[in-house]
């Protein structure tokens, strides 16, 4: 049973759920909910569940922000923006692999030379099983056109380029809260890595391009956040 692991209140109207493969973060405030990424399509009712956990319900969703267009961050927002007309943002150089015009993801041919690695099949077992294989692209998605998004929740979202997982990623940093979104450029853990709520990267093969994803990494490490919000893993405060 899919299930949320934990939730974070970070600051005011910003909370952290880390879900049962990957993470989100809900921003309310102003009878308003956005989102930056929305975890699996299987996890669209813990979605919910941590938007009635932050005091409102689906009717509030106005936005949703992805990190990069995998389907453990794109999870159901195709569905709620053709249904209810919930706008979808992504860096400009992401909206390809958003809109599905592209597909940068890791596929089972890929994974077949880690296949003996430790807990590879039981992984990807699970995350076909959550939808990693769906129609999660986004067609009506658009681009964000400004180095600065002010939510209607009353936060601000700072867009940091961070290439190399997915050509056009992005990771984005609310100041005032001093908290860093990191989508996959970063996380604190994986089923495929050994180490737990440690800043690192995904193995290499999860990567479009490793080399610029290392060089993202580095940059990312430089910022001055009080908060890492990684797409998979526990939230760490620095």
């Amino acid at each position: 049973m899919r299930a949320i692991r934990s939730l974070t209140t970070v600051a005011p109207g910003i909370l952290f759920v880390e879900g049962p493969a990957s993470n989100w973060t809900v921003f309310h405030g102003d009878g308003r909910v956005e989102l930056v990424d929305c975890g699996y399509p299987a996890d669209r009712l813990l979605v919910e569940e941590s938007i009635r956990a932050a005091g409102l319900d689906l009717s509030a969703l106005a936005r949703i922000i992805v990190t990069h267009g995998h389907s453990d961050h794109l999870g159901a927002g195709r569905v709620w923006s053709e249904r209810y007309g919930v706008e979808v943002l992504a860096a400009e150089d992401e909206l390809p692999n958003v809109r599905r015009e592209v597909t940068e993801q890791v596929t089972v041919g890929d994974l077949l030379p880690f296949a003996l690695r430790p807990g590879t099949i039981p992984w990807a077992v699970a995350a076909i099983r959550a939808g990693g294989l769906g129609e999660v692209g986004v067609p009506a998605a658009q681009p964000i056109t400004v180095d600065v998004l002010e939510l209607s929740t009353g936060h601000r979202l700072e867009l940091l380029p961070t290439p190399g997982h997915t050509t056009g990623h992005a990771c984005f940093f609310e100041p005032d809260a001093e908290a860093l979104i990191t989508g996959d450029a970063l996380v604190t853990g994986h089923a495929l890595l050994a180490d737990d709520g440690e800043l690192q990267q995904l193995p290499s093969f999860f990567h479009h391009d490793a080399d610029r994803a290392e060089a993202s990494a580095r940059r990312l490490s430089l910022c001055d956040a009080r908060w890492v919000l990684p797409g998979h893993g526990p939230a760490v405060r620095l």
